[in-house]
Formats: structure tokens, C-alpha cells, sequence
């Protein structure tokens, strides 16, 4: 589940692309992004908001790697939830690909990292 300190950032439209984290490092401010990952802090709100609105969500449209059971599974984010994410091991949405869909704790674990 997402802290109560975290307060929700979100672009013009309303989509919601992080949190800022103004107790864990106080007085410096956490930027999280949108798979609840801490990022570097800074000494401003408006660099917290900067940062998140360079990162934005084309990240999430990128592959990643999970590491299951001794492997490495090649992923990419299905889902998004406030408690959850649905990861997919088939890499695109065409309908012949079949792919296994894993689900993972919201913030992402660890064993989650950019391909």
C-alpha cells in the first residue's frame, strides 16, 4: 500500500506519475516514481516535481528484468495498482503472443530492475 507521506504528483491531464516523500529524508524531499522506487533526494519541492516529470511514465513501456526461482525472466508492466503490479513475460499485446503474467508487491521488489 502507498504511505500516507507520500504525496501523489500528477502530469497536466491527471495521470498520476509519483509520489514525493517529504519525512523519510527530511529535510530533503524523495521523489518515487510510479513503481514506488525512491530516487535520488533534493532540497525543493519544485526539483521533486522536475524530477518526476522527467521521468514521467515512458519507463514503464520498457522491458525489465525479474529474477524468479534462480532466473532471470525477461518482463515487461502489465498493471499498475496501489498494492500490486502485473508483470508479463509476453513483451507485446499481440493476440498470438501468450505470455505468463506474474504479480509482484507494490513498491516493486528488488528482484524487478531494468533490463
Amino acid at each position: 500500500m502507498i504511505p500516507e507521506a507520500w504525496i501523489p504528483h500528477r502530469r497536466e491531464d491527471g495521470e498520476l506519475i509519483g509520489w514525493i516523500d517529504m519525512t523519510t529524508a527530511e529535510p530533503l524531499l524523495v521523489p518515487i516514481d510510479r513503481l514506488g522506487r525512491p530516487l535520488d533526494p533534493v532540497d525543493d519541492w519544485h526539483r521533486a516535481e522536475d524530477v518526476l516529470e522527467g521521468i514521467g511514465l515512458r519507463f514503464l513501456m520498457e522491458r525489465f528484468l525479474f529474477h524468479e526461482n534462480g532466473r532471470d525472466a525477461v518482463v515487461r508492466i502489465s498493471h499498475l495498482y496501489e498494492d500490486r503490479i502485473v508483470l508479463s513475460t509476453a513483451l507485446t499485446d499481440a493476440i498470438e503472443e501468450v505470455g505468463r503474467e506474474i504479480v509482484v508487491p507494490f513498491p516493486a521488489p528488488a528482484t524487478l530492475r531494468p533490463a
